[in-house]
């Protein structure tokens, strides 16, 4: 899993160039979280709006996330930015401002030169289903992105697709979803040549479940991270389930990636990873914001405003615990 930054002693180095970053000064200063998840820079990425899908550019100086109001009705994507005076606030990005469109689903590519993100931009705007979408691309240019382009009907087809993952090698991983069913299969492109190659849907170790949403890949390929809902052994909602791969004999049973992550009383369905490898990114909407005495209007609206109200928030958790997970991982005997 391991990118682009190396956390030692103390200090966080970014191998592409000679800056020595301090911890305190990464992550928005945030304490770096245990075996426990802990909400993500309340303040600056969770703030009581709902909030799912953060990534992150190599050097972990900029983050992108998505916010969205009314079930996705108004849904784009926001960036906050580590500069010398500190993190800047939250800003929209400069082409997710038209509110006739949905911005969704962001993930930058292990190289940094490439934005991925979801949008039903050049669509006819369906209000019954504004979900109609297709995954766009923007190149980075300088300290800034270039203008969005959508790519090619090789990955783009009339049905909708989401959720882009991508690997260090440049292979593209996204859910295309049957207009009819409403159900989404997982599929994979690879990158040869400079261009996508046809996608194929992955086997039924990853198109799992009764439904599967928002698969996350790995950036060497070796595990998949599947929020996906009525598994023998989920806790009762959509949960993470993680397969780990093997040259010889594939994708691995999918295992239920336990109570860090999953609960009974909250939907899970967005992961990713910190440009390192060494920290899970993940949306769950915990109600962790409750009031213990009386009920007033101030007490209300102060819940209603603050995260961990029952709104998705991001939250992370030390990354290590995936190695235990791999050590139980068991495949079908061929």
């Amino acid at each position: 899993m391991k990118i682009a930054l190396l956390f030692i002693l103390g200090i966080v180095v970014a191998s592409c160039s000679n800056k020595i970053k301090p911890v305190t000064e990464a992550y928005f200063g945030e304490n770096l979280p245990g075996n426990e998840p802990q909400l993500f820079a309340p303040g600056f990425v969770n703030d009581g709006i709902a909030t799912r899908d953060i990534t992150f550019t190599p050097d972990g100086d900029e983050v992108y996330f998505g916010k969205n109001i009314g079930n996705s009705r108004y849904a784009t994507i926001l960036y906050c930015k580590n500069t010398k005076n500190g993190w800047t606030k939250p800003e929209v990005v400069s082409f997710a401002r038209d509110s006739r469109y949905i911005y969704i689903e962001p993930c930058i590519s292990p190289d940094g030169k490439k934005l991925f993100f979801v949008s039903n931009m050049g669509q006819e705007i369906d209000e019954n289903n504004r979900f109609i979408t297709d995954i766009w691309v923007a190149d980075r240019v300088e300290d800034d992105w270039g203008t969005p382009y959508k790519l090619d009907t090789v990955i783009n087809s009339p049905d909708p697709e989401f959720y882009p993952s991508v690997a260090a090698n440049g292979n593209l991983y996204f859910t295309r979803e049957d207009p009819i069913t409403r159900a989404n299969t997982i599929y994979k492109s690879v990158f040869k040549n400079g261009t996508f190659q046809k996608p194929i849907p992955l086997p039924d170790e990853i198109n799992c479940g009764r439904a599967r949403f928002n698969t996350t890949i790995a950036t060497d390929e070796s595990f998949m991270i599947i929020p996906c809902i009525g598994m023998p052994d989920s806790y009762g909602g959509t949960d993470y389930y993680i397969s780990f791969f093997n040259e010889t004999k594939g994708w691995s049973i999918p295992q239920n990636m336990g109570e860090k992550v999953n609960s009974a009383t909250t939907f899970q369905y967005s992961a990713s990873f910190s440009p390192d490898g060494n920290f899970m990114f993940f949306m769950s909407t915990k109600a962790n914001n409750l009031a213990t005495g009386k009920l007033d209007y101030k007490t209300l609206s102060n819940m209603h405003n603050a995260p961990e109200s029952g709104n998705s928030n991001i939250y992370w958790i030390d990354a290590s615990f995936i190695d235990t997970l791999k050590q139980k991982a068991t495949f079908i005997e061929n």
